[in-house]
């Protein structure tokens, strides 16, 4: 089997061989399995040494067996997600403390406005009557 490259304009053998479509996402699947099941390690460690041993991207290898998992039905548990994990709770903490101070500083810089409006309507008051005054 043969493709086409793009960007080249040539024809370069594939590096699989030509079987049924979709064989290598269940193969894939099957391979880490086994890995899983042999070696008692995590999936992650799996992709990692599948990756190598094929020659794909570990990323590649993941994105095959969970597709396989989906169309089999598996009960996947699902993924964390970086950046939520007990780690990144202090740095919430601290991203709301932050945002909390903030609002306090707003809050009285506020007043502090109000208190000027005020003080400023006074004085106009004063500005108008000595007007009044000097139109008489």
């Amino acid at each position: 089997m043969e493709r086409c490259d793009v960007a080249t304009k040539t024809t370069k053998p594939t590096k699989h061989k030509p079987g049924k479509r979709g064989s290598i996402g269940t193969e894939t699947f099957d391979q880490i399995e086994k890995l899983i099941a042999a070696e008692k390690i995590g999936r992650t460690e799996a992709f990692k040494r599948l990756a190598q041993k094929t020659g794909r991207q570990q990323g590649t290898v993941a994105a095959n067996y969970y597709r396989v998992a989906r169309k089999r039905g598996a009960t996947l548990a699902p993924r964390r997600r970086r950046g939520l994990g007990a780690a990144s709770g202090g740095a919430a903490l601290g991203s709301l403390q932050r945002a909390a101070t903030a609002l306090g500083d707003v809050g009285a810089l506020v007043r502090k406005l109000e208190a000027e409006i005020v003080r400023l309507r006074k004085e106009n008051q004063r500005f108008a009557a000595i007007r009044r005054l000097m139109a008489r």
